[in-house]
């Protein structure tokens, strides 16, 4: 009697165990997908001052020769 009880909790901690598993992956794969988005949102703002940058360079230049 007293191990099918231990029986039972093993079970039913095992399917809790199972579920939070499912949100632990879930969570990271949307942790990664923040980050993968933060990343590619840093290098477009990296790239859109580098032409502002030439083009303020440019800006710049052509004042200098007039």
């Amino acid at each position: 009697m007293t191990s099918l009880f231990f029986l039972t909790i093993l079970l039913q901690t095992a399917d809790v165990a199972n579920r939070f598993n499912g949100y632990l992956v879930l969570g990271y794969f949307v942790m990664w997908l923040i980050a993968t988005g933060y990343i590619i949102s840093l290098g477009v703002r990296q790239r859109n001052l580098k032409q502002d940058l030439q083009l303020m360079t440019k800006i710049l230049e052509e004042e200098t020769k007039s």
